[in-house]
């Protein structure tokens, strides 16, 4: 059985890991990438910036398409702190104590024997290592949504497996107004919370009221964009900006790098591979018959690809919880040379994406 102490402190020492590297990476490299003159910080590198200027000075033009819980959070964090000069401190220390938090959770359910827990949490400690080293875990300490998207995820599922549909609806609504993904998690929980009802009937009652709930939540943000732009939709023509696909050849053909902004070398392979991966985790957990969470990991990895690129995977597959607790134990019965071999293998992805962020390399 699983224990809890080996969870926090393999969750601790990945994170002193990654602090040093930092630490290293920020006093004697030098940034590769030619910032603003308004970054002062590593810590504001890529989406991070766009969290700042949001913060500091609104929403407006391509800062429509990050959603608003997160910045909003850290704004008033910020202000109590006296930080508001500095956001990215602010954000940099709540995603940590948010990820933090959910450690703790999971090592309070580490010795649980309640069936419901099944793949929301690890059953050995493979399974806990492989979520620790995705590629892109530094997310999770770093002014970025991911650890709030990740602990209000998890709730979302925890709530709808004890039978608490509204909390998790309301939940998931949550999560929608932090990053897209929450759109996939409401569709996710809802199904959830609709297949432990016996009739049809009540299944597809919960399956829309639960639906409902978590869309009066996310319709909050469309309400303040057409407030205060006279378009609801806002945030889905803004993504225009990054460049979209526009039909369905360029969509597949991202397999075979058919569109012109994608590059055909080790760092796209990588990704790819890391895509298909993950999309093994979701043919196991249909497999064993957990078809609301293997729908989340799908929509979550396929649904991003409108990009026509494979760059932002590892950050979208870092929130994923329960494909890479599931892939880590499914690891653990490998022969040992094996397992660790595929772990170094992580783990390396692990630091050097790491390394990535810290000297303005994509890292996502």
């Amino acid at each position: 059985m699983l224990r809890p102490r080996p969870l926090l402190v393999a969750a601790v020492v990945l994170l002193a890991a990654h602090g040093l590297l930092w630490w290293w990476a920020f006093n004697f490299e030098p940034s590769v990438y030619p910032w603003p003159q308004d970054v002062r910080s590593r810590f504001e590198y890529w989406d991070a910036w766009h969290y700042n200027a949001i913060i500091k000075e609104g929403y407006a033009g391509i800062r429509w398409a990050f959603y608003p819980l997160y910045p909003l959070l850290v704004k008033a964090l910020a202000a109590v702190t006296g930080l508001r000069a500095r956001p990215e401190i602010v954000g940099t220390i709540f995603s940590t104590l948010t990820f933090g938090a959910f450690c703790l959770w999971q090592a309070r359910l580490a010795e649980s024997t309640d069936a419901r827990l099944r793949h929301l949490r690890p059953e050995t400690i493979w399974g806990w290592l492989f979520f620790l080293c995705s590629p892109a875990s530094w997310v999770f300490h770093s002014h970025h949504t991911e650890s709030l998207f990740l602990l209000l995820s998890f709730s979302a599922f925890f709530m709808a497996r004890g039978g608490r549909w509204k909390t998790a609806a309301a939940l998931a609504g949550v999560c929608a107004l932090t990053r897209n993904q929450g759109m996939f998690l409401a569709v996710a929980v809802a199904c959830e919370s609709a297949r432990s009802w016996k009739s049809w009937r009540q299944k597809l009652l919960v399956f829309g009221a639960s639906g409902l709930i978590s869309l009066l939540f996310f319709a909050l943000y469309p309400a303040y964009q057409y407030w205060q732009t006279g378009d609801a939709l806002k945030f889905v023509y803004i993504q225009k900006e990054w460049g979209v696909v526009l039909t369905f050849y360029n969509y597949i053909g991202t397999f075979w790098y058919v569109n012109p902004w994608q590059h055909a070398d080790w760092k796209g392979y990588l990704h790819e591979a890391f895509f298909f991966v993950m999309n093994g985790t979701a043919i196991g957990l249909l497999v064993r018959r957990e078809f609301p969470l293997a729908l989340y990991v799908l929509l979550s990895l396929w649904a991003p690809l409108y990009s026509g690129h494979f760059q932002n995977t590892y950050r979208y597959g870092a929130v994923l919880f329960p494909a890479l607790f599931l892939l880590g134990d499914a690891v653990r019965r490998l022969p040992l040379p094996l397992r660790y071999l595929l772990f170094g293998c992580f783990l390396w992805m692990n630091l050097l994406y790491t390394y990535y962020y810290a000297v303005g390399h994509w890292a996502y």
